[in-house]
């Protein structure tokens, strides 16, 4: 019995593996023979490679450690013990950290402590008894983390075992005695191994014949970490001196990671054609980031099977990433935006088994300032009242969004039921109860049957974690439910991520685990330094040196590792192509070609690929009909073809709509909507869509024809906005003057409002204002404090302007925030030609003089700066402003006289009160008429051209629909420059004209 050495190239790896395993056999192919293989992928890889070349009975493929549980695993059992899972770890360490923190008593509590702990222990339980030893001798941090790592295996020595556990209870069972299936044993291309592996094969070579199969790359730089294995086991291993060559290599220089694997995806598709079976060709990197994600999202836009481990983690998977976003929803308080990012993200069912109607209760809460946790009940039960309110007032007997409120109350109420406290325990059995009937009640059981394979196995995968939580109530008492997610979420970090079958589609996957691959195309992404070899990372416990004297692997063992699989792969696979990364735009970084490459880049000149444009010019097929499509455009233009005649009518329409945008004309592309007869004027329209039209037609279009609006966020304002602080005022004041027509308050005497009055407002200020604090429109506390008593100094300063003029008016409050427009209620003005425009609104204050004349009044809480100048001989201020007109006409048809009418408006600036207006005589009537009609015209033309302000340093967003982004009008600016040179608009939007004084200077 004894152990011998294989130094193969990996291309001759497993037709080295077919000739040991005849060798054991000899004449009788029933002979068993164990085949110790570093990974299951490889297994399936070599036992199809044996069913190939001379047949697989009576040959069993294993991991060191499936055959580790095999010899050991029931004698374990027998004592009672169970297998340890990493929850049981976890709480195993916690617990040793609450009695024993040593160097950790600071971080204790930190999940990022209790990973590395983890991580070491494992480490340490596989490299032996000897190593905690050593690791304890080595320096403070080491003797530190060494006796959490004893501590813990003391916990759990008596009712559980792990894989150190089965490796030395298999090593003291092969001691004894050896089953005959164990009496022949090949090792087939073992990674570098250290203390209990080696124990377990030593032990096995002095009962068994072991043979040990290594594919060397010939450079014992690579190979290094494999020979001192190998003199460990006390095995000598020739390395050839001639380097690896590979088959047939082509090295590609690329732009970027994303152009690498398109490039890649490509590849695949070529040899396809070629009649290479889709699984005889792998996709291997260096580093998941961001390799994983792209090979899966190119494939799939290629619909080209694969199978490996994607780049989608299980716990990004439906049930999973619902359980964990479910769990920790309310970490800081139920708040709306975490409420809703958990709704939005699956397709949740309410109680009743109804789809959640997620944008509807997303609206609601967003309008019912509904922010943090203390806001749920009160600010919606406002918002339905107001709701409710505001349509029965409109004569609808249904209000949809109390209706919605009201739900949302009933649906958080329940969430809140469900969940309990934060800082209430259960026991692990009843957490994962509880945690299965969420996935089921929550989801569905019918969406759950229409899961597809990658979120089945997701969810079975969770359901066998939630399986093992259960047994957890023997080692830990009942945790808060922080505490269960934590756990839940630590299963996740070693969750089987492979998807599909091997054999079935391209093989994509790290190059550290693809050992024994056996293709005909191996495509390698991520040729560049720091990413080959990676950083090395020692972890934050202990150093490199620490590592050494505990005979643990070093932290340049990853890239080592990955630097043998790259040369083996290359090697192996019959053709190769290794792509190279010039630029990282993720990082906005420029990469150089991987030093690896440094011995055959000599022989293997590196192809570059100067842009993506190229890459599909250069390609033999592209790899779906999108970059079909575009290569068809491409080539069409490289023979001098033009690419607005192309057949292709998507590219077609939006070269039209460029250049369209690009011209000194106004376009269907940007505006010109002449052709589409809209009638805008069915109804009675608002003056202030009229001028929303003159300041940005763009904005009148968005937001009066499409109906759209932005999305205004009221909870999450630091201060009361502008317009909510314009309502407050408008609704006290309402309050305030129907009190005084209904007789609640005497009309203003002689002397104007007297002292009655002002207390009376100060009060009706307090309940307005404690009524919008309540409904959460106030901005921040803070805030609020400071402008609560601002607003109610400008009322202050409103009562004693108005008082001394209806002092000097002797003017009597008549109407207060009167509507009119409605049918029964029309209100017309004046066109050219003899037609009439309808209009409504709502007129804030109408008073009647002493003379019997009507004073129109508009509340602005705006500066009046640019009003002051405008409306001081021209009623409309250049045919900008038609409140004042329309609130006119609408007073003279609510008295019902014929009567001189002055319109007003009314500012509450904080510099100055103001009262700006324009008395309407016949004169003020025709030129109101004129300009209306001009507007009137223009509407109707259908011209709703964008028209930013000029670019420059501004306080806030004076247009939204100009620049939703709130990144300034610097591009837009100039394309209204051209547009506006348009003949078709100079009646609308000519160039103001140079005054004398101007051309002078």
């Amino acid at each position: 019995m004894a152990i011998r050495a294989i130094s193969v190239r990996p291309r001759q790896a497993l037709a080295s593996l077919a000739d040991s395993v005849r060798a054991l056999k000899g004449c009788d192919p029933l002979i068993p023979v164990t085949v110790i293989v570093p990974t299951n992928a490889t297994g399936v890889t070599a036992r199809r490679y044996l069913g190939r070349h001379g047949g697989v009975a009576a040959v069993d493929m294993l991991t060191l450690y499936r055959l580790a549980e095999l010899l050991g695993g029931r004698s374990l059992v027998s004592e009672g013990k169970r297998p340890v899972s990493t929850p049981v770890i976890d709480l195993a360490i916690r617990a040793v950290l609450s009695e024993h923190p040593s160097a950790f008593s600071e971080v204790a509590d930190h999940p990022s402590t209790i990973v590395a702990l983890r991580d070491l222990h494992r480490e340490l339980r596989f490299a032996g008894p000897s190593s905690v030893s050593a690791l304890a001798a080595s320096s403070d941090r080491g003797r530190d983390s060494a006796s959490i790592s004893t501590w813990t295996t003391r916990t759990l020595e008596a009712d559980w075992y792990d894989e150190g556990d089965l490796l030395s209870r298999s090593i003291a069972v092969v001691a004894t005695s050896i089953p005959p299936q164990l009496e022949r044993i090949v090792v087939f291309l073992p990674h570098p191994m250290r203390g209990l592996d080696i124990s377990l094969v030593r032990a096995l070579g002095l009962q068994s014949d072991v043979t040990i199969i290594v594919a060397a790359s010939g450079d014992p730089t690579v190979d290094g970490e494999m020979i001192e294995s190998m003199a460990m086991l006390g095995v000598d291993l020739e390395v050839a001196s001639t380097p690896c060559e590979p088959n047939d290599l082509s090295m590609i220089s690329t732009t970027d990671a994303d152009e690498e694997v398109r490039h890649a995806v490509r590849a695949v598709v070529d040899a396809a054609r070629e009649g290479i079976p889709f699984a005889r060709v792998a996709i291997l990197w260096p580093a998941d980031k961001p390799y994983a994600r792209l090979v899966e999202h190119h494939l799939g836009q290629a619909d080209i099977p694969w199978n490996g481990r994607p780049g989608t983690g299980v716990a990004e998977r439906i049930v999973p990433r619902f359980l964990l976003d479910l769990l920790d929803v309310d970490r800081r308080g139920l708040r709306r935006r975490e409420l809703f990012d958990l709704l939005a993200d699956v397709p949740i069912r309410d109680s009743a088994g109804a789809p959640v109607p997620v944008a509807r209760w997303e609206r609601v809460g967003r309008e019912a300032a509904v922010n943090r946790e203390e806001h749920w009940t009160p600010r919606l039960r406002a918002y339905a009242a107001r709701c409710r309110a505001r349509d029965q007032a409109a004569g609808s007997e249904t209000s949809y969004r109390a209706a919605d409120a009201e739900a949302l109350i009933a649906y958080v109420a329940d969430l809140r039921r469900s969940l309990g406290h934060r800082a209430a325990t259960r026991t692990w059995r009843e957490w994962a109860d509880w945690s299965e009937r969420q996935i089921v009640s929550r989801l569905g059981q019918s969406f759950l049957a229409r899961l597809d394979e990658p979120e089945r196995l997701a969810w079975e995968h969770t359901n066998r974690v939630l399986d093992r939580l259960r047994h957890l109530d023997a080692i830990g008492g009942p945790v808060r439910r922080g505490e269960f997610r934590a756990v839940f979420a630590a299963e996740f970090d070693v969750a089987p991520g492979r998807l599909g079958r091997i054999g079935s589609g391209v093989t994509i996957g790290s190059l550290s685990g693809a050992v024994g691959l056996d293709v005909d195309l191996a495509i390698i992404v991520g040729a560049a330094d720091g990413l080959m070899p990676p950083a090395p990372n020692p972890g934050p416990l202990i150093s490199d040196a620490d590592r050494q004297r505990a005979g643990l692997a070093p932290s340049a063992s990853v890239g080592l590792r990955i630097h043998r699989q790259f040369f083996s792969v290359l090697d192996a696979a019959t053709r190769s192509i290794v792509l190279l990364p010039r630029g990282d735009l993720r990082s906005t970084s420029t990469r150089l070609p991987t030093r690896w490459l440094n011995a055959i880049a000599s022989d293997h000149p590196i192809t570059p690929i100067s842009s993506h444009h190229a890459a599909l010019l250069g390609s033999v097929f592209p790899a779906h009909h999108r970059e079909h499509r575009l290569r068809g455009l491409l080539a069409d233009v490289s023979i001098g073809g033009s690419i607005t005649s192309s057949a292709d009518e998507v590219t077609g329409r939006a070269l039209r709509l460029r250049a369209a945008r690009r011209s000194d004309e106004l376009t269907v592309f940007d505006g010109d909507l002449s052709s589409a007869k809209i009638d805008h004027f069915a109804g009675p329209v608002a003056p202030t869509h009229l001028e929303a039209w003159v300041s940005c037609p763009h904005a009148y279009f968005v937001q009066y024809v499409l109906g759209v609006r932005p999305v205004e966020n009221i909870a999450d304002q630091m201060e009361i906005s502008g317009a909510e602080r314009g309502l407050l005022i408008h609704l006290v004041l309402d309050r305030f003057h129907r009190e005084v027509i209904d007789g609640a308050l005497p009309q203003p005497g002689a002397g104007g409002w007297m002292p009655e009055h002002w207390h009376r407002l100060d009060e009706l200020f307090d309940v307005a204002a404690d009524e919008f604090e309540l409904s959460g429109r106030t901005g921040r506390d803070a805030s609020w404090h400071v402008e609560r008593q601002a607003v109610r100094a400008d009322l202050a300063q409103w009562w004693v302007h108005d008082r001394e003029h209806v002092a000097a008016t002797g003017a009597t409050v008549i109407c207060s925030e009167r509507s009119f427009g409605a049918v029964g209620d029309e209100v017309t003005l004046a066109l050219p030609g003899g037609r009439r425009l309808k209009v409504k609104g709502q007129i804030d204050r109408v008073d009647r003089t002493s003379s019997g004349g009507l004073i129109v009044v508009d509340h602005k809480t705006g500066s009046a700066k640019d009003y002051r100048e405008i409306l001081r001989d021209d009623p409309t201020a250049g045919a900008t402003r038609f409140q004042l007109p329309t609130y006119a006409a609408a007073a003279l048809a609510i008295a019902g006289v014929d009567v001189p009418v002055c319109a007003q408006y009314s500012f509450f600036a904080r510099e100055k009160y103001e009262r700006i207006g324009f008395e309407f005589d016949q004169v003020a009537w025709a030129l109101v008429r004129d300009d209306l009609g001009l507007v009137v015209d223009g509407i109707e033309a259908g011209y709703f051209p964008n028209r930013p302000e000029p670019p420059g340093f501004q306080f806030y967003v004076k247009c939204a629909y100009c620049q939703p982004d709130s990144l300034g009008t610097g591009e837009r600016f100039p394309d209204w420059e051209r547009k506006r040179r348009d003949p078709r608009l100079a009646r609308w939007f000519a160039e103001p004209e140079l005054s004398a004084e101007a051309d002078d200077g």
